[in-house]
């Protein structure tokens, strides 16, 4: 569906084949001008290159140019082939991946099935990869042949193929990770770039892999990443033409960008959203009244004018990004702000008077900041008077993991599945975290439910009514999805987002 505001760009239109499992590559490449180099601003660079070790959005935006999947996630959040040309699923634990021919690592050396089974088994290494816990449910990994491997599967998993194509993957020749070195620093992939040159405080350079294997090439030479520290000095960059491209964070910035003639910008719906995380363990958090009071009280539209300074979008409690799973908040209870119904839950919570609590603040977050005081105030209209105590991320992540944090402010995204967003942060243990110490048993069940029922149609029910239950009992309180924000030089064509802000678009663009 395409949105109709000025700078967003609606779903590209694809070539599908094989019964509807060909990998998607852009119309009109032939006409592509082929050819120079786009220089991409950012106030960091990643530590290393590894592929399977590091979770981090810097690195993980620009992985996709540099190593693929068996699998890759579309712009529609869809499982589609990518180093696999097909699939057979044999029964619902088992399932057989015919690979593409004539792929070439960026070293040279053919894919075959080991480096299929080899990686994947490298993931699925708890002491390896954090991306470990996606990969739980498979039993085993079979070679039958040079281009075809088998994965069995303990039990049917709704989410097996959405997490071959995870963040945490990338296909490597067998033994290239060595003794765990080798691959920080040098990467050796099949995507249509490669490493030519990195040095985490100033630049990544990627230069284009001359033996792709895609009927679709990329156009440019290369792409070099250079690390700018401060976004206004990145806006300069691109007035004088230095800068081609840049994404920020900071839709201030983004608006400044926006205002100068000689550039063009994108804003697009993302898969992340901004939320304040409560405690189901901590008073007065703990109490279901007061958590529904906190949402009735709190004004979202208020807060995303003014945190996201209207760069961002409303939602229930998906991100719009997801738009197959979310629900509309409108569809949802205690998503309209009602100060007087929220008084009124407090004393039912045990609580005749004034409430206190406390809300923590992450150091290095300034929109999670900028959101804080209208809460303050909402909440004060409502009887419930806030101390804000700050953090740095040390101890945020501290407490997250024990997990013992209090009432937070936090942003979440880059999950392309519900199963992804809620069943590690809901479910109680084992099964999952439940960082906000819910403990809700219904919604176990549903997690449950949604993670092994393999039909499209009922997920969608059960998730549906996932968030019903987030809604009347709200744990969090998803407050606004930021949009993805993008401002480049004019001569950059073909450019298109997608949800997970992850670089897959500058694959095929062309200056």
């Amino acid at each position: 569906m395409n949105d109709a505001r000025p700078g967003r760009l609606g779903r590209r239109d694809f070539l599908t084949g094989a019964a509807g499992l060909a990998l998607a590559f852009p119309c009109g490449a032939g006409a592509q001008p082929q050819g120079g180099t786009l220089t991409y601003a950012s106030t960091a660079l990643p530590p290393n290159l590894e592929p399977h070790m590091q979770g981090l959005d810097i690195w993980q935006q620009r992985k996709p140019l540099i190593y693929e999947n068996l699998i890759w996630v579309d712009e529609s959040l869809e499982a589609k082939p990518e180093l696999a040309e097909r699939w057979e699923q044999r029964s619902p634990t088992e399932y057989v991946f015919r690979l593409r021919r004539g792929v070439r690592f960026h070293g040279g050396k053919e894919l075959d099935a080991e480096d299929v089974k080899y990686t994947y088994d490298r993931v699925r290494d708890p002491k390896v990869s954090p991306g470990a816990n996606d990969l739980l449910v498979i039993k085993q990994i079979d070679v039958l042949d040079a281009h075809t491997v088998r994965f069995v599967l303990h039990a049917p998993a709704a989410t097996f193929l959405i997490n071959l194509g995870g963040k945490y993957n990338g296909v490597i020749p067998k033994g290239a990770a060595g003794d765990g070195r080798e691959l920080l620093t040098r990467a050796i992939g099949t995507g249509p770039f490669g490493v030519e040159e990195f040095d985490p405080s100033r630049r990544l350079v990627l230069k284009r892999h001359a033996a792709y294997w895609g009927p679709t090439k990329p156009a440019l030479e290369g792409i070099v990443f250079q690390a700018i520290p401060d976004e206004s000095s990145i806006v300069a960059g691109l007035r004088t033409g230095q800068v081609t491209m840049a994404q920020f964070s900071s839709a201030l910035s983004f608006q400044v960008a926006r205002s100068v003639a000689t550039l063009q910008t994108i804003q697009a719906p993302s898969t992340r959203w901004v939320v304040l995380d409560l405690a189901g363990d901590t008073e007065p958090t703990s109490k279901p009244e007061v958590r529904q009071a906190i949402a009735l009280a709190l004004d979202r539209q208020a807060i995303l004018q003014i945190a996201g300074v209207g760069l961002g979008q409303r939602l229930g409690v998906l991100p719009p990004g997801m738009k197959a799973w979310a629900m509309p908040w409108q569809e949802l209870p205690n998503q309209q702000r009602d100060v007087a119904r929220a008084r009124a839950l407090l004393p039912k919570a045990g609580y005749p008077g004034r409430v206190a609590m406390t809300i923590r603040n992450i150091v290095g977050f300034p929109a999670l900041a900028a959101a804080l005081p209208v809460i303050v105030d909402n909440l004060r209209e409502a009887s419930i008077d806030v101390r804000v105590e700050t953090v740095d991320g040390g101890v945020w992540i501290k407490d997250w993991i024990v997990p013992q944090s209090p009432p937070t402010m936090n942003e979440w995204g880059g999950f392309v599945d519900p199963d992804q967003a809620f069943h590690r942060h809901f479910h109680s243990a084992p099964g999952g975290k439940d960082f906000r110490r819910w403990n809700n048993k219904k919604a176990d069940e549903l997690l449950d439910a949604g993670r092994a029922t393999l039909e499209r149609a009922k997920r969608k029910q059960i998730y549906d009514q996932v968030q019903r239950l987030m809604a009347e009992d709200p744990i969090t309180i998803p407050l606004y999805s930021p949009d993805l924000l993008y401002a480049m030089q004019k001569s950059v064509k073909g450019f298109e987002p997608h949800p997970t802000g992850f670089l897959y678009g500058l694959r095929w663009v062309s200056l």
